[in-house]
């Protein structure tokens, strides 16, 4: 379609920017190997229990959040707990934001905002790990961060909806994306080839900041 009117460059602007974002989700959700993992850390406020997620992170590129960190002092951080929702009143008079009480300390993401329960009592420093909004594409000198090829996969997909458009055959083109996919799925999901993941121990994500942890 080269010189070709039949798909405008908005147009196939959008369709690389939706097959970005179905790429982008294929590593985020189905393997979850921190390839877009990012931190942003903030003060809370004595007394506030929500905080509105577009005012703290500055890019304002938030999608789902990875973990949540609370500084008891210094730069010692203690991991947090979600509550669930229909635990919200549980905590409220649970404890306090310090050595003793912080495991009673609760959060949760309600709408756009993050939710703590009991509310701070002090200003504490918050550490955010989240994962980003996929990458989007608006100028034709913008890049998008490549892992080992796989934006062929973006191309492949394009050039489907392209096809799909003047209603063309899509066969060949389907089979090498479903080859892409297949081979993105293998590989994509061990990123530390060293050391691969343990069966998470909820009982352990604080124990190394109070007794240490032993290899045992």
């Amino acid at each position: 379609m080269k010189e070709s009117k039949f798909v405008e460059d908005n147009e196939l602007t959008f369709y690389i920017n939706q097959s970005i974002s179905e790429l982008h989700d294929m590593l985020v959700q189905s393997y979850g190997s921190d390839y877009y993992v990012k931190d942003i850390t903030f003060q809370s406020v004595a007394g506030q229990k929500s905080y509105d997620l577009d005012t703290i992170i500055v890019d304002q590129d938030f999608y789902k959040l990875r973990a949540l960190d609370a500084a008891l002092n210094g730069d010692e951080f203690t991991t947090l707990k979600k509550f669930n929702f229909n635990e919200r009143n549980r905590f409220q008079n649970a404890g306090s934001w310090n050595q003793i009480g912080i495991n009673n300390v609760r959060y949760r993401l309600v709408g756009s905002n993050l939710r703590f329960s009991p509310a701070p009592d002090q200003n504490t420093e918050i550490q955010v790990w989240y994962i980003p909004r996929a990458t989007t594409l608006v100028n034709d000198a913008d890049t998008y961060n490549d892992f080992n090829g796989w934006i062929e996969y973006v191309i492949v997909d394009c050039a489907i909806k392209m096809l799909n458009k003047e209603e063309s055959d899509v066969t060949i083109l389907f089979n090498e994306k479903q080859l892409l996919k297949r081979r993105i799925e293998e590989v994509s999901q061990n990123r530390d080839v060293e050391n691969s993941e343990s069966i998470q121990d909820v009982t352990l994500e604080n124990d190394s900041h109070f007794y240490g942890r032993s290899n045992s």
